[in-house]
């Protein structure tokens, strides 16, 4: 069981936080290499800098995922964890940003955007999504959930001299603070009650004090969801998502579809399971928390219908749009309540499957979104359904990689999305929601649709106008084809990951 009390060592400190520290390293390394660079021209510069975070990422999720998982001190300070649910999700982060690196050379290039600040900003987007992951204090998470949202605000409204860019950051800006300010509320709300901000403690005192009906208590667990909703972008909290998405850099779009949905998604689940839930009555002195279970008839038939509208609304608004970015970004709404069967399951085989979900889709999606700015050749050079007219017999390599990706999405098999798709409607099955179940596979007939519309597009329909796909480079092509293989090995050989996230979801039990 982890201490909760407030002293600590430097050892346990970079036993629980040394994914964090080395990611404050490597930022204020690159600020550092920025300024002696100087004197270089702005290309060779960015180039420099994108490959030091490149190489700073990758040593990162290695001692995430070598030195972290098996932590025997899981919790400082009450503050931050680092159990093994905490770690799967940081390594998906992370990976999610070394794709994201990787693709941003090439993009970069593409776009005569020679910023090297752009990779700083995302080293410090990684920094704040892997701190919020990690915290278990919901003031820690607001504060962390700042520092992640301001560097991907930055990012979103990176092409400068693009209206839809600026417009697209600043829908972004102005909606996500809405969504902070809703979870901002929650927390004050909750500590007022409960006299603490840490997850295990809050669970104590509402079971302990009897106030789990208090209408006070549902008040602020409604605003920590409606806060967290925004970030997952599930209906109706879900409207900046098409705009944000289209409006910034195509690499941009990707890592905010993974990487921040895999810190709403895993703050979602740690909030809820471990403050509102029953999760921690086995452990010693929580046994008075198996009063929780009475929450359940609150919060549950919020996330059965959220779920289903997320579902609904998602693809049946991917199947008019005529932007693929914009196809994408509905696609991406639709994706989030797949994921929320497994929250609404509230079974181990539900939190297992979503962690499977969120690995494989941070695979597809930034493969897709590598293949879209490539068939882009510029910023929105060619992103309508149209420009994809023919595109699979001029640029062959690009189309059969973007079919996989889109068939990944559509859940068809041999394909990691097949088995996510099963890993999450079978635990919302055995616990008796069939109707809802039955719906979401309906809803994935729409996705069906759209996602094989692209594929007809590029392969039977003749081209309307000359498209110029960008360069290629080295990095974007290792990005896609490790994403690539990734998509179809997890969709032949899944057994590895899930035994990693199931042992990862168990995590979750620890006392923090």
């Amino acid at each position: 069981m982890s201490n909760l009390g407030f002293s600590f060592s430097l050892a346990q400190l970079w036993q629980v936080c040394g994914g964090q520290i080395l990611l404050i390293i490597a930022g204020l390394a690159l600020i550092i290499a920025d300024i002696l660079l100087l004197g270089r021209d702005k290309s060779s510069r960015t180039g420099i800098i994108g490959w030091i975070t490149i190489g700073s990422l990758v040593a990162i999720v290695l001692h995430v995922m070598f030195r972290q998982w098996n932590v025997e001190q899981t919790g400082i300070g009450g503050i931050f964890s680092a159990d093994r649910f905490t770690t799967f999700l940081c390594a998906v982060v992370i990976m999610s940003g070394i794709l994201a690196a990787l693709m941003s050379l090439g993009y970069l290039k593409n776009n005569k955007l020679p910023h090297s600040e752009y990779f700083i900003l995302l080293i410090f987007a990684v920094y704040g999504t892997v701190a919020f992951i990690q915290s278990v204090d919901l003031l820690m998470m607001f504060i962390t959930l700042e520092i992640m949202s301001i560097a991907v605000y930055a990012l979103a409204a990176f092409i400068k001299a693009c209206r839809q860019s600026q417009e697209g950051a600043f829908k972004y800006f102005m909606l996500g603070s809405f969504g902070s300010a809703f979870f901002l509320f929650g927390m004050a709300l909750l500590y007022g009650f409960t006299g603490t901000v840490n997850l295990s403690q809050i669970a104590k005192a509402i079971s302990v004090g009897g106030l789990f009906h208090q209408p006070a208590i549902l008040l602020a667990l409604a605003m920590l969801m409606i806060g967290l909703f925004f970030k997952m972008a599930m209906v109706p909290f879900h409207m900046w998502t098409p705009d944000v998405y289209e409006g910034s850099p195509s690499v941009v779009t990707g890592f905010m579809a993974t990487a921040v949905k895999a810190a709403a998604f895993g703050v979602f689940i740690k909030v809820l399971f471990v403050a509102f839930s029953p999760l921690l009555s086995t452990q010693s002195g929580f046994s008075a928390t198996a009063s929780l279970v009475g929450l359940e008839a609150y919060w549950k038939p919020v996330v059965w219908w959220a779920a289903l509208l997320t579902m609904f609304i998602g693809n049946l608004l991917a199947v008019s749009q005529k932007n693929v970015k914009r196809m994408l970004a509905y696609s991406s709404v639709a994706h989030a309540g797949y994921m929320a069967l497994g929250i609404l399951a509230a079974n181990a085989e539900g939190r297992a499957g979503i962690l499977f979900y969120l690995f494989s889709y941070t695979l597809m999606n930034l493969g897709a979104f590598g293949v879209l700015y490539i068939i882009d050749g510029v910023e929105r050079g060619a992103q309508t359904l149209g420009d994809y007219k023919g595109i699979g017999f001029k640029y062959p390599g690009l189309a059969f990689l973007m079919s996989l990706f889109l068939v990944a999405m559509a859940g068809l098999p041999p394909t990691a999305d097949f088995i996510a798709k099963f890993y999450v409607f079978s635990a919302a099955i055995k616990e008796g929601y069939m109707l809802l179940a039955a719906l979401g596979i309906m809803t994935s007939v729409f996705g069906l649709y759209y996602y094989l519309r692209v594929i007809w597009m590029m392969y039977m329909e003749e081209p309307e106008r000359d498209v110029r796909a960008g360069t290629l480079t080295a990095p974007t092509l290792v990005a896609i084809v490790v994403a690539a293989i990734g998509v179809i090995y997890l969709g032949i050989l899944p057994e590895g990951l899930a035994t990693i996230a199931s042992a990862a979801q168990a995590g979750l039990a620890v006392v923090f």
